[in-house]
């Protein structure tokens, strides 16, 4: 009995963390700087959004996140958010080789399993 009320109560806890994260959306604050060469040092700032009530769109805020640049060849760099700040968040980080093909957001995070982090789609 005691282990079904700690397993209920961990389940109900999670719940709203797993469902703030629905429909979340990155937005950037200003667009890429364009033509830097791999290993140049960017700022990127951008906010996340969740559905709210009536239809609007309110700010998530969390602990962890962060943005990963791709370059060529799956060439990567990534930084995360300092803690104390965001929304909006902002890192400054370096251009991957072959500059930047892509861009990702997310929210780094854990489960049984490990590492799970969570990405966002840029609108």
């Amino acid at each position: 009995m005691r282990k079904l009320l700690l397993v209920t109560t961990v389940a109900i806890l999670a719940a709203p963390a797993a469902s703030a994260k629905e429909g979340a959306q990155a937005h950037l604050l200003r667009s890429l700087p364009a033509h830097h060469g791999a290993g140049t040092l960017i700022t990127i700032r951008w906010t996340v959004t969740v559905p709210g009530s009536a239809g609007k769109r309110e700010p998530f805020s969390a602990i962890g996140m962060f943005v990963r640049l791709v370059g060529a060849n799956h060439a990567t760099t990534t930084a995360t958010a300092p803690q104390k700040h965001g929304p909006p968040y902002s890192v400054r980080i370096r251009v991957p080789r072959g500059g930047i093909r892509a861009i990702r957001f997310g929210l780094h995070g854990r489960n049984d399993n490990g590492p799970s982090d969570i990405y966002f789609p840029l609108k």
